[in-house]
């Protein structure tokens, strides 16, 4: 039987302490556990909860495919208009990335040496 209350301690017995940057905004958000209601769901998301994680681990599998069936067409959308700002994203970081990699290859300033050995 399902919880109609979720606790942390339900959600480390299904794997969320793994997580426990997630773990600790939903035990602060919600100590004495949390309703499965819209208006907490909606919540849930503006904390950035995985909510994809807890449809997997609460819904039974007719139950989350029905809600990627009613999602889909959303999240195509969502895609498709994000897709931009995360390729740029994307290239950003790896240059960056590139750059300091560079950047560290180099060989150590007289100032760094003598950081280095205290």
């Amino acid at each position: 039987m399902k919880p109609t209350l979720i606790t942390a301690d339900w959600l480390c017995r299904k794997g969320a302490c793994t997580d426990t940057p997630q773990l600790a905004v939903f035990a602060a958000e919600w100590p004495d556990g949390a309703p499965v209601t819209q208006a907490t769901l909606r919540r849930a998301r503006e904390l950035h909860l995985d909510l994809e994680w807890f449809a997997r681990a609460y819904l039974r599998p007719a139950a989350k495919k029905a809600l990627d069936e009613a999602t889909a067409a959303a999240w195509g959308a969502y895609e498709e208009v994000t897709a931009p700002a995360q390729k740029a994203l994307d290239e950003a970081v790896a240059t960056a990335f590139s750059r300091a990699i560079r950047t560290d290859a180099a060989p150590l300033t007289p100032a760094e040496k003598e950081e280095g050995a205290g």
